[in-house]
């Protein structure tokens, strides 16, 4: 098969093959590719067209517009930001006659069956790196008028919207016109100004001041140019403070916290008189705004308040001076300050290397990722319970699957091993509250997905979180699944004559697929390894774990490609060396033979393996700028050999970073433990 660069490239021809050195290549290259970014903070007008919580947009212009005239039409536009170019597929469901235009060309029109019984119909763009607009007509109809408009992933995909034309500044949300029987001129729709449009758009652009109905907290940042004495016109019953202390005495230059509690048409009266002064809001917001912030209404002043645009008090957030306009925040980074799988095993891995190999920029870049995403997770939740469906920690809020909560809830549980930290208490909590009692099971237990699919990937999202949480919260039922999980799905999965895994199974035929996966495979046997190190040593089960680690193990050492990695359908010599599933059995041998699970031979050929496949990432998939190549994308699965055989590999793929990375780690330990295990393994 063709190799993914020349030999010359690799890092191995550059670097060698030192773990640290390796890790140290790819590191630096993946954070400074994807640096510490803020969430972006928009305004959203609440009277606007909302979104349910599958992240569908509700156009019901029946109900804004109940006496409008059949054949008349109201258009939406909106904006996607997509931080990479990709293509991505859309479902629509019509209420009546719809039309969508994407970036100027018409993408989707509807026709009887679609607009009859409302069957959601799939439409597909290229999303272009960056701003794409998408326009919508409606027509009035006896049956209905209007639409639903949702990602087809939602969870994974853009699927926040936004004002387009720029007098807008960027706030959230989709823009609509009244019905009209006229025929809008399409392209005009696509001109940067509003104005060029040609139509009215509703929100109108005007908004009124919040209305006293009770105390606020107000927030502002005050700016000074040169230190002055600070002059304020306080109106009478007004509490302020400034950097926490009551107003008063000289300030130095620069900016300064402004925290400001009651009536809201007094919080908006206050003035700064000094010159070079000036009142902004404390955090950029894109679109409609006032100098301040308002959070409330609350019953009283909270001791000790501290203001921090994450913050939810009393069931409210914080919102604009504007009547009904809030404040609300989006991940629009491509990779930092997200909630994926993927990006809870690329900062597991990420994070275990930073400690062992002493490289503390590592270790803090981790440590800020985690700080982005449980600091905003409250946020988050009071952004989906208002609003549907919130513009961070997506897949967590979405909580519908394995995949949405345990791989990133198993990383923040190995980050605060101590349980010091208490959103992290909570996340954990609430992610084994789903996988205890609400995550689907079969007649026999095994966790099973909503379409009745069994999945070798999901060892992976549920064993090495719960294995975890036993010993974080003393859930002993914890552990016991774990092992109950893995016990069910080798019945299910294991394929006793090749020794390996099926990817999956379908419940409702009775039948797994029968095709060895890679990359699942690499699931199944990392997470087994997971668990083995917390299983104690006095479980009724561990001799029986032990045995299918060393029949797994067994089934993939006969399948080693001769470069020393693993193909990505395992018994297809002519698919690609896959680079993911390599990783996983590397850290998954180096286990092995470290913890002593390996009778002596076994133990002997699993640590030679192990060297030959960090040898084999080295010169075929790290490159030396450290790059990797090689990482399945993102699979389904199928009951067809071709559908995996043409699964295409992605570049520098977050499925395979931070394995590699733990790979290195643990083919380090490994190094510096000798190989006095193979002589002393227990006996299985």
């Amino acid at each position: 098969m063709e190799e993914y660069f020349d030999s010359r490239q690799s890092a191995a021809y550059t670097c060698g093959y030192d773990a640290e050195t390796i890790v140290r290549l790819m590191a630096e290259r993946y954070i400074g590719e994807n640096p510490e970014t803020p969430y972006v903070y928009r305004a959203y007008d609440e009277s606007g067209i909302g979104c349910d919580r599958k992240a569908g947009y509700i156009l019901d212009f029946d109900r804004r517009f109940p006496q409008s005239e059949n054949g008349s039409a109201s258009y939406a536009a909106g904006e996607l930001y997509s931080a990479e170019s990709r293509k991505t597929a859309f479902l629509i469901s019509c209420a009546s006659p719809t039309a969508v235009w994407f970036r100027g060309e018409k993408a989707f029109s509807s026709f009887g069956a679609t607009e009859r019984d409302g069957t959601p119909a799939r439409f597909e763009v290229q999303l272009k790196k960056g701003f794409n607009r998408f326009v919508i007509r409606c027509e009035k109809a006896g049956i209905g008028f209007g639409c639903r408009l949702q990602n087809a992933m939602p969870q994974w995909e853009p699927c926040n919207f936004l004002m387009p034309f720029q007098e807008r500044g960027g706030e959230a949300g989709f823009l609509w016109t009244r019905p009209r029987r006229e025929q809008a001129d399409i392209d005009s729709l696509f001109k940067q100004s509003e104005a060029e449009s040609g139509l009215e758009w509703l929100p109108k652009a005007e908004a009124e001041m919040q209305q006293d109905d009770g105390l606020y907290y107000g927030w502002s940042k005050l700016r000074l140019s040169g230190a002055k004495k600070l002059e304020l016109d306080i109106p009478k019953g007004l509490s302020v403070r400034i950097d926490g202390k009551a107003a008063g005495g000289e300030l130095s230059s620069g900016s300064h916290q402004l925290l400001l509690f009651g009536k809201p048409s007094d919080i908006a009266a206050l003035r700064v008189s000094a010159e070079g002064a000036s009142m902004e809001a404390p955090v950029k917001i894109h679109g409609r705004t006032t100098s301040f912030l308002l959070l409330g209404p609350l019953n009283k002043e909270i001791d000790r308040f501290a203001p921090d645009i994450a913050q939810v008090a009393e069931g409210h957030s914080w919102k604009t001076g504007y009547k009904g306009i809030a404040v609300r925040p989006y991940a629009e980074a491509r990779l930092f300050g997200r909630w994926t799988y993927p990006l809870g095993v690329t900062l597991y891995g990420m994070l275990r290397a930073g400690r062992l190999f002493d490289m503390p920029e590592l270790s803090a870049y981790v440590s800020r990722h985690i700080h982005a995403v449980t600091e905003i997770q409250r946020y988050a939740k009071h952004d989906t319970e208002k609003y549907g469906f919130a513009g961070v920690n997506q897949q967590f809020c979405w909580l519908d699957a394995l995949d949405d909560c345990g791989s990133f809830a198993s990383l923040l549980l190995e980050y605060d091993k101590e349980g010091k930290n208490e959103k992290i208490r909570e996340i954990a909590n609430e992610t084994a509250d789903y996988m205890l009692f609400h995550q689907p099971r079969t007649a026999e237990g095994a966790f099973v997905r909503r379409d009745d699919t069994i999945w070798a990937d999901d060892m992976y999202m549920s064993v090495p979180f719960l294995s975890r949480y036993a010993g974080y919260s003393g859930c002993k039922a914890a552990m016991k699944e774990c092992v109950k999980q893995l016990l069910l799905y080798k019945k299910l999965l294991f394929m006793k004559d090749k020794g390996v895994m099926a990817h999956m199974r379908c419940e409702r035929r009775g039948k797994n697929n029968g095709i060895p996966w890679s990359r699942g495979n690499g699931w199944v046997i990392f997470s087994l390894s997971e668990l083995l190190e917390r299983l104690p040593e006095d479980a009724d089960e561990r001799n029986d774990l032990i045995s299918f680690f060393c029949e797994l193990t067994r089934g993939y050492l006969r399948l080693q490609g001769e470069n020393g990695m693993w193909r990505q359908v395992l018994d297809e010599p002519e698919t690609y060396s896959e680079a993911s599933s390599t990783a996983m059995m590397i850290c998954a041998f180096s286990r092995g033979v470290m913890n002593g699970w390996y009778e002596k031979e076994l133990c002997e050929k699993a640590g030679n393996a192990a060297r030959r496949a960090w040898k084999g990432l080295c010169e075929t998939a790290i490159d030396s700028g450290g790059n990797l190549y090689g990482v399945c994308r993102g699979s389904g699965f199928s009951f067809s050999r071709d559908y995996y055989k043409t699964l295409s590999w992605n570049f520098n793929d977050t499925h395979g970073i931070g394995i590699v990375m733990l790979a290195a780690t643990e083919l380090k330990r490994l190094e510096a433990s000798g190989i006095q295990h193979c002589t002393a393994a227990a006996d299985h």
